[in-house]
């Protein structure tokens, strides 16, 4: 079944990724409809302060892969429904600091969207404030029995001259495909294989919080293999120099949106890690020392989201070379010497090469 067309999209028009300057699958960016991007520039030079609506389209999932038109031609699924829509209702946190929000539902009555208003003077702004107070009504619902798992799919910004989509943010899928086969199969090679599994543990997880943390787990992993590989290298008598670290392409953070005095304290990769060791304790500690005494990282908060997004990201894709650099040294230097006597499979002995119960003879 083809998912249900957002009206809001228009099938003639395409879509551009107007922030970040070069952006990245797993990091937050900021898309326009091609014919709405002169009302986008108009109103971000405006700077006129007025109330933004924004809405939360929630689901129990992110799209991570397919294009931007499919994420967001993407049918929501969850297990919240509204007895009556539009619902507002508010979240109070004590004294005169509360919010209102807008509840609204689908045809089938389940929840579609969380709209929030925002008072600020940037569109981009209004983005950043409503991800907090909306990941705050979601910590709410979550809280309590059944615990319904519900994620912002994306956010949609209102415009205020005719009340159409003017933008939406939205997790940039892996966009890339793939065309498979003819192929025969491939060598796994199991000294890397925990630190793939890691990856890919990354890659389909949703949260950037997570996804830091596994990108730090594959860097701790990669001075493991390193430690080994040189070890292989004196009993085999070899004199092959290990592949350096990775020389990061400072250019290419500035356009993530880094400060360029951050950036002059990278070169490579074991430096863009060290620079972002405060990330990585936030996340993997739930106290660690701030500058105002024990802190913590606030997961709803919008703009954690956005520097996690970015940076995960980035260390996925620099963690990622340094264990292919690895990986085809080990292949040219070090696998022909402790992998011998190893049986090509072929199709027609298939019955051969089944998974084997290790408890059975």
């Amino acid at each position: 079944m083809n998912p249900p067309v957002n009206p809001a999209l228009g099938a003639e028009n395409r879509i551009a990724i107007v922030h970040p300057r070069e952006p990245m699958p797993g990091a937050l960016a900021v898309a326009v409809r091609e014919d709405r991007l002169n009302e986008m520039g108009a109103l971000e030079q405006a700077r006129a302060r007025r109330i933004w609506r924004v809405r939360g389209i929630i689901s129990d999932t992110i799209p991570l892969g397919g294009d931007i038109r499919s994420g967001l031609e993407r049918r929501r699924e969850h297990n919240f429904f509204l007895n009556e829509s539009p619902l507002s209702i508010y979240l109070h946190r004590g004294g005169r600091d509360a919010t209102y929000f807008d509840f609204v539902a689908d045809a089938e009555r389940r929840l579609d969207y969380i709209e929030v208003r925002v008072d600020t003077d940037l569109p981009s702004n209004a983005f950043l404030y409503a991800r907090q107070p909306l990941n705050e009504m979601l910590d709410v619902l979550v809280r309590n029995p059944p615990h319904p798992p519900l994620v912002i799919q994306r956010l949609e910004l209102v415009s205020p001259n005719d009340g159409g989509i003017l933008a939406y943010e939205v997790t940039l899928p892996f966009m890339r495909g793939v065309a498979f086969g003819p192929l025969g199969g491939f060598l796994q090679w199991p000294v890397f294989s925990p630190y793939h599994a890691i990856f890919r543990e990354a890659i389909v997880n949703p949260s950037p919080f997570y996804g830091l943390l596994c990108a730090w787990r594959v860097y701790e992993g990669i001075q493991v293999v390193r430690r080994w590989l040189r070890e292989q290298c004196e009993r085999f008598n070899l004199n092959e120099r290990l592949p350096r670290s990775t020389e990061v392409d400072v250019a290419h953070l500035e356009r993530m949106g880094f400060a360029r005095e951050w950036c002059a304290r990278v070169r490579r990769v074991d430096d863009l890690f060290k620079e972002m060791g405060d990330l990585r304790n936030g996340i993997a500690h739930f106290l660690f020392d701030g500058e105002a005494g024990h802190a913590h990282v606030y997961l709803s908060r919008g703009s954690e989201l956005q520097i996690y997004s970015i940076s995960s990201a980035i260390l996925l894709g620099y963690v990622g070379r340094e264990i292919d650099a690895l990986r085809q040294f080990y292949s040219q230097h070090i696998e022909g010497r402790i992998v011998r006597g190893m049986l090509l499979p072929m199709v027609e002995n298939r019955d051969q090469f089944v998974v084997r119960d290790p408890g059975m003879p």
